[in-house]
């Protein structure tokens, strides 16, 4: 670099920094999930704010924002990916982890517009098309009447409750064989072996993920990792394929929420469930995961009162409860109390088609 080139900004200079440092993101990378691995999370997030400060890159920016995602650092994760941008204005993958970050944050247009801007340039992008639909859905729940009612459509925040879920809930093809032949021990470490495996991965290579979380689920099932491969598989189901693979990503949460009724996972796992259960239109599906909301979180807010009740009533007759639904649509009526909410309205549609 010439002396004269001292005079350009701060921000160039960062820049500069991080283009240099970029080939040595691989090993910063392979260290702070090691750490992860090992739950040593402050000591990785430690490690990726030193190296983006001084050796940034693109792969650096997006790893570490999946990190704060699992956090739940949310608002730290947007102000971090947004800098990022002025950086890396042409990064498709870090718009959408903004996207997410946003979308976490509860920030729906700003996830809308960030996930809008890749599909802007690569028309065919999973990831993106997959949020925009899921935004489009969880905003018609909230602020409008639902097309096709019966079946159930939105996306829906379930509680965090324990639940038995049976073998013969199970879906699909997908099945899982756990053995426990290894003892713990001998579980961690080929846990650990099968995870630093992935870490090599080209992240393209779908199928070589998809068995390896199968061996770590069905081989090391009284692992922390085999629990976070239960998610991890469904993720690829969910958003791997064009369209989504909701009949093995079903069969992925189910086998999580079995072996593992108090997962930390749950709540985010009975999210996602209940849309592969709509997907599917599995409506018995919908009804149970709605029947323990209801159960463990009896009073919300009138608004989220509405939603839930209107989703579950139908669900209901989706599922031939005629009876039952009339009964849910009426309560969204008296919840209501005559303001003629969007929610109201749709009830007193359905109402009218019972």
């Amino acid at each position: 670099m010439k002396k004269s080139n001292l005079i350009l900004s701060v921000a160039m200079s960062f820049f500069i920094a991080a283009s240099a440092g970029a080939a040595d993101d691989t090993l910063v990378i392979k260290e702070a999930r090691e750490l992860q691995l090992a739950k040593k999370f402050d000591e990785a997030v430690k490690l990726y704010e030193a190296n983006i400060k001084t050796k940034a890159s693109e792969r650096l920016y997006v790893d570490y924002a999946a990190l704060l995602i699992n956090l739940k650092k949310y608002k730290e994760c947007d102000e971090m990916l947004t800098k990022a941008v002025s950086f890396y204005p042409d990064s498709l993958r870090i718009k959408n982890a903004l996207g997410m970050a946003k979308y976490k944050n509860g920030d729906l247009s700003g996830a809308s517009s960030n996930f809008s801007h890749v599909l802007s340039k690569d028309p065919e992008n999973k990831y993106a098309k997959t949020m925009l639909e899921t935004i489009r859905k969880e905003k018609v729940a909230a602020n409008s009447p639902i097309g096709d009612l019966s079946n159930g459509k939105n996306d829906v925040a379930v509680a965090d409750d324990d639940s038995d879920y049976s073998e013969a809930s199970f879906s699909g093809g997908l099945t899982f064989k756990v053995s426990d032949k290894l003892t713990l021990e001998e579980q961690q470490e080929l846990a650990k072996k099968l995870y630093k495996q992935m870490m090599e991965l080209d992240k393209e290579a779908l199928t070589d993920f998809i068995n390896l979380h199968k061996q770590v689920i069905e081989k090391c099932s009284k692992t922390d990792q085999a629990q976070e491969s239960c998610w991890r598989l469904s993720n690829l189901y969910f958003v791997g394929y064009q369209p989504p693979d909701f009949e093995s990503c079903k069969a992925c949460l189910e086998h999580l929420l079995k072996q593992y009724p108090d997962t930390p996972l749950l709540p985010d796992a009975k999210n996602r469930l209940i849309i592969c259960y709509q997907k599917t239109d599995d409506n018995n599906g919908v009804c149970r995961l709605y029947e323990e909301l209801f159960q463990s979180d009896p009073e919300p807010d009138d608004n989220t009162f509405m939603i839930r009740a209107l989703e579950y009533a139908n669900a209901l007759a989706g599922a031939g409860r005629t009876d039952e639904a009339r009964a849910w649509y009426t309560k969204v009526l008296e919840k209501d109390n005559g303001k003629n909410s969007l929610q109201a309205r749709a009830a007193t549609k359905r109402l009218g088609q019972l």
